[in-house]
C-alpha cells in the first residue's frame, strides 16, 4: 500500500470563521445533517483501496458501505466516538489545537468534524474507502505513513475487522510519537463466547481487558466492562515506550 499522499497533513490553526463553523458542529443534529448533505453531494467521488493487506476481512468494505443505506446508521453511530474523542481532548488540553490526530476507519466525515469541534483541528482520516477530502484511502496494516507522525491515533471500531490485530497495533505505534496516545473502540458482545466469532468480525477481541492484553501499554482511560452486556467500549493507551 503506497503512502497516502497527504498524510500527515500540515499543522494548521484554522481561521476564526472556520473555528466558529467547527464549533457549531459540536451540536449533534447540525453535525449529522452537514455530514449527510456532504455525503449526498460528494458520494460520486467514492473510491476504494486497491491493494489491501490480506489481514483485512473480506466483508469489511461491503459491511461498512451497507451502513449508508441503513437509515443513516453511518452517521453518528450512537455517539460512540465520544468514548475516544472526549478523553483524548482532555488528555491533550494543553496543546489541543496543534495535536495531530489520525482517525482510522471513520467511514464518514462525522468523526472528523466532531474532533475538530472539540478543538482537535489537526485531525486526519484514513479508511479503506473515501468520498471526502478529509479522509485519505489507505490500509493501517501497512500505511506507509512516516514514523512518529501523529500525537494520537484512534481506531474507530475497526480492529475487529482484522485477522492480524497485532500488526495493526505495531503500525500504530510506529506512526505515533513517543508519549502519544492510541485509542481503540470495540463492541463487547456478550453472546460471542457461546456462538464464536461471526463475520464481519475477524478476531476474538471483545473487551477492554482483551485490548489491554494485546496492546501492553499503560492505560490513560478506559470505560469499565460489565459482564453479560453488549455495548461499546473505549480504551486510550499512552505510548510511553520509544519505538525503534
Amino acid at each position: 500500500m503506497p503512502n497516502p499522499a497527504n498524510l500527515p497533513s500540515p499543522t494548521r490553526v484554522p481561521s476564526r470563521l472556520a473555528r466558529l463553523f467547527f464549533a457549531l458542529l459540536y451540536i449533534d443534529k447540525v453535525r449529522f445533517k452537514v455530514s449527510q448533505l456532504r455525503w449526498r453531494f460528494l458520494k460520486k467521488n467514492l473510491h476504494m483501496a486497491q491493494d489491501m493487506d490480506l489481514a483485512v476481512g473480506q466483508n469489511t468494505i461491503d459491511h461498512n458501505l451497507g451502513a449508508f443505506s441503513s437509515n443513516g446508521a453511518a452517521f453518528g453511530m450512537a455517539r460512540r466516538m465520544s468514548l475516544l474523542l472526549f478523553p483524548l481532548a482532555a488528555l491533550c488540553k494543553d496543546r489541543l489545537h496543534t495535536t495531530k490526530v489520525l482517525i482510522v476507519g471513520p467511514r464518514t466525515e462525522d468523526d472528523i468534524f466532531w474532533a475538530k469541534s472539540l478543538g482537535l483541528y489537526n485531525t486526519d482520516g484514513l479508511d479503506l474507502f473515501s468520498y471526502s477530502p478529509w479522509i485519505e484511502v489507505g490500509d493501517i496494516h501497512k500505511s506507509g505513513i512516516p514514523s512518529q507522525s501523529y500525537d494520537a491515533v484512534l481506531l474507530g471500531w475497526m480492529i475487529s475487522y482484522s485477522s492480524e490485530p497485532g500488526q495493526v497495533i505495531d503500525e500504530c505505534r510506529r506512526i505515533l510519537k513517543p508519549g502519544g496516545f492510541l485509542g481503540i473502540g470495540i463492541e463487547s458482545d456478550a453472546t460471542q463466547k457461546a456462538r464464536g466469532v461471526q463475520p464481519p468480525r475477524m478476531n476474538a477481541l471483545n473487551s477492554p481487558a482483551d485490548l489491554a492484553e494485546l496492546v501492553k501499554l499503560p492505560i490513560a482511560f478506559s470505560n469499565e466492562l460489565y459482564e453479560e452486556l453488549t455495548y461499546d467500549c473505549g480504551v486510550v493507551f499512552k505510548n510511553s515506550q520509544r519505538i525503534s
